[in-house]
């Protein structure tokens, strides 16, 4: 029954959304309340006045305003107010201030000359509605003729104060200009103020130029555009004085570019190798300072000389500070027509070293770097120095003129000299010595030998003229100082000739010698065989000698050694040492000490000095109780 009941409710479903009704019939029911409609049966025109607007009650109510919010919207209307009390301020009709209506105004000669003191006259005039506060006038000018924005001299600041509408300041100042003739100087002019109640601070900027009539002090170069490498050039430069310099030394100072290799100056320097005084320049009365040295670099390098005169601070002497003049000059290096390059014991140094009678090897190499062919070529090498021998010269292919010290190559002696064809080349050799500076009758201080070496030709011109082609290379060979050590061995006690398993004692002195350097650093060492043992010092000398017990090595800290040690001057230490030879050394020599190291630095070449001696041993034939056998262990 139950399933027969389900079955009609879907069947009813299943109708109730057919689309097409398929109920055979309706049951209508009856009406619960009738309601009658009276309906017109015309249209009347609408009574708009009897329309009346709905009127809508809204039951909740509108919540309160938040403090936040009210505290961010009074911050609102106070920014608004004093933003426009601001712009009222500032645009309204008496409280402006702008700096188009502040006039500055500089009186004054606008051509002076360099390093005079001008006077001029600044005038303030404020066409402002409103005061100036707290105003205040800085003026700044170039230091000295270089055109260094950071390099200034500033006025103290003068306070005016406050400059009322309509009113005009006026304030006078001198101020000293420097520079070359014709060049400008600006005076930069600023006024500094406050407008009324603001604490901001506006600036009112002027510029004034003055013309540099004449320069305190000119400076004129003559030196050569064009140099070749190597070679010596001169450079002059000349210091005149037109006007008064201001209190206090003036100098003159010349920097050099790297290559520049300085040799000496007329008159010499008064600090390093760049700064010359002033202090005699006057008018009629120039300065002319002569500066000698080499250039060194490649073909087409531009070497730059400045010279600067002016005054230095207080605090360094060494450099200008104040500039009054300044100049450059530059010098482009160019490859020689005729090009010799000189070697040295086949090193190719701009400075070299030897030892004191040492056969010293040159060799001159020299190419024609011109177009055209060149005629009658001579090789020059002249020898000065005061560590030359002249007797030492081998000149080899060419003719050694010794009353002039001179080695001569040309045509006669070298046959492709006489017509050198463009792009040629060849080479010359030869050899020399120095003097010997140990057990020589004159004392050398800082021996050297310089090789001066000319090459000159003949180059065709037109018709039957001929041009001369010279060039110049110079080398200096410094000399090292002769620096060495003896070692002197005595028997002090013990046996001797010493005995195996018997302990012999000997005293052994380290004496220096040194020729015409001095030295620095110097210090001697050697390391003692196992079967010596270290005693100690001897003798009451303050000579430092140690002994390190690990690596069995005497050193002496020897320091600095003066030059003609061992000949005007002694320096020597002692020590004891002990030998207990073995039974397997028996008929042996033994070594008491190894190899004896010597080193230093010679102060004149800037070169360290190393020396070896051979081992001392027991074959003590500077003592003179020593007879032969005496070296040998006995049993």
């Amino acid at each position: 029954m139950i399933e027969n009941k389900r079955h009609r409710i879907e069947d009813i479903k299943r109708h109730l959304y057919d689309v097409e009704d398929i109920l055979s019939s309706r049951k209508t029911e009856g009406t619960i309340h009738p309601i009658n409609h009276q309906v017109e049966k015309d249209w009347k025109p609408e009574d708009r006045s009897e329309e009346k607007t709905p009127t809508i009650n809204y039951s909740m109510k509108k919540p309160p305003t938040s403090i936040f919010k009210k505290f961010f919207i009074g911050a609102v209307i106070f920014f608004f107010i004093a933003l426009a009390l601001s712009l009222y301020m500032f645009y309204g009709k008496n409280l402006s201030v702008s700096n188009d209506n502040i006039d500055i105004t500089v009186l004054g000669n606008a051509f002076t000359k360099g390093g005079d003191e001008l006077p001029l006259q600044v005038e303030i005039t404020n066409r402002n509605n409103a005061s100036l506060e707290l105003a205040n006038l800085i003026v700044s000018y170039p230091r000295g003729a270089s055109n260094d924005a950071n390099d200034l001299v500033r006025i103290p600041r003068d306070s005016i104060g406050t400059i009322k509408p309509g009113a005009t300041v006026t304030r006078n100042i001198k101020v000293s200009l420097f520079g070359e003739e014709k060049s400008t100087r600006n005076i930069k002019v600023s006024l500094e103020y406050h407008p009324p109640g603001s604490n901001a601070i506006f600036t009112k900027e002027k510029e004034y130029t003055v013309v540099i009539s004449s320069a305190p002090l000119s400076l004129n170069i003559d030196a050569p555009t064009e140099a070749t490498s190597d070679q010596e050039v001169s450079i002059k430069i000349t210091a005149s004085l037109n006007t008064a310099l201001p209190a206090g030394g003036a100098v003159l100072q010349v920097t050099y570019p790297n290559s520049f290799v300085f040799s000496s100056a007329t008159p010499a320097p008064s600090i390093g190798n760049s700064i010359w005084p002033l202090s005699s320049l006057t008018v009629g009365n120039p300065v002319v300072v002569t500066i000698n040295g080499r250039l060194i670099g490649q073909d087409g390098d531009q070497q730059v000389f400045h010279a600067y005169a002016g005054a230095t601070s207080a605090s360094n002497q060494s450099a200008v500070s104040v500039v009054y003049n300044s100049l450059l000059q530059t010098i482009t290096i160019t490859k020689p027509f005729l090009e010799t390059h000189v070697i040295v014991n086949n090193q190719d140094l701009l400075n070299y070293t030897a030892g004191s009678n040492e056969t010293i090897r040159g060799q001159i190499s020299w190419i024609n770097n011109l177009s055209t062919r060149v005629t009658d070529a001579q090789i020059i090498a002249n020898f000065s120095g005061n560590a030359f021998d002249k007797t030492s010269i081998d000149p080899l292919e060419g003719f050694y003129d010794s009353s002039n010290s001179r080695i001569v190559w040309d045509k006669n002696s070298i046959p492709d000299l006489g017509s050198v064809e463009p792009g040629a080349s060849g080479n010359v050799t030869f050899t020399f010595k120095s003097i010997p500076l140990v057990g020589s009758s004159v004392t050398i201080k800082n021996p050297q030998i310089a090789l001066d070496v000319s090459i000159k030709g003949r180059q065709p011109g037109v018709g039957s003229t001929y041009n001369d082609i010279n060039n110049f290379s110079k080398k200096v060979i410094r000399i090292l100082s002769d620096f060495q050590i003896t070692s002197v061995v005595t028997f002090s006690s013990g046996s001797l000739p010493p005995k195996a398993e018997s302990e012999t004692i000997y005293n052994v002195t380290w004496t220096l010698s040194n020729s015409a350097n001095n030295i620095s650093g110097a210090s001697a060492r050697s390391v003692l065989p196992i079967y010596i043992k270290w005693i100690g010092k001897v003798g009451s000398s303050n000579e430092k000698v140690t002994y390190n017990e690990v690596t069995r090595e005497v050193i002496w800290n020897i320091g600095a050694v003066s030059s003609n040690t061992g000949f005007s001057s002694n320096r020597e230490a002692s020590f004891a040492i002990s030998l207990k030879p073995s039974i397997s050394q028996v008929q042996a020599v033994p070594q008491l000490m190894k190899d004896v190291f010597l080193s230093g630095t010679d102060s004149f070449t800037n070169t360290i000095i190393k020396n070896s001696y051979r081992p001392i041993t027991t074959s003590i034939i500077n003592d003179p109780n020593f007879k032969s056998g005496d070296d040998r262990v006995v049993n």
